[in-house]
């Protein structure tokens, strides 16, 4: 197998394991992102309709904002990889408590989760890089970085042809118990 990523992707051998398990990481974080997506635009738009938009979308971004700024200075002061463990665990137990939420009846339960998940992909796909550009050096990010948005292309597509089959299985409130698992996983 070394052999065959060498000499078609151009991934030399004490690179294979790290290219590995960052692509897989980036799958991870796709992954679950798509179906963090799927539940909240489909029980948003159910439950308060397409007239809402304008007024989460401005919400989101003023947010986007003051989290991005208070990100800078926590990447500043903590390791990539701490920062990212601890950011899927955070982001899979609020998904979850948000879950358990649910079944209370409060609809304002499903704007919030309209708005974080923009906020949780943001947020992982930002310390996931910044974890990359701390593992790799410029030459290597040149060669391999396309390759490892492959795997997140690949996990974008998979849960999105999967999302049917999960809501099938799991329920469609269950798939924020799915994007728990996949975080954990992550972490």
């Amino acid at each position: 197998m070394s052999k065959f990523l060498g000499r078609w992707f151009n991934i030399y051998k004490n690179e294979i394991s790290l290219f590995l398990w960052t692509a897989a990481l980036l799958f991870l974080v796709r992954c679950c992102g798509v179906y963090l997506n799927n539940y909240a635009e489909t029980t948003f738009l159910k439950r308060y309709g397409v007239e809402y938009l304008p007024i989460v979308n401005m919400l989101n971004a003023v947010a986007t904002f003051f989290i991005m700024g208070a990100m800078t200075g926590i990447i500043a002061r903590s390791p990539g990889a701490r920062l990212l463990t601890r950011l899927f665990v955070f982001c899979g137990a609020s998904v979850a408590g948000l879950r358990l939420i649910i079944p209370l009846g409060y609809d304002l339960v499903y704007p919030l989760l309209f708005m974080l998940k923009s906020q949780y992909e943001v947020l992982l796909a930002l310390l996931f890089w910044n974890l990359a550009n701390d593992l790799f050096n410029t030459r290597q990010s040149k060669r391999l970085f396309p390759l490892i948005t492959a795997g997140g292309i690949i996990g974008q597509i998979l849960a999105s042809f999967s999302t049917p089959r999960m809501v099938a299985v799991f329920s469609i409130d269950n798939l924020l118990v799915v994007y728990l698992v996949i975080t954990l996983m992550g972490a």
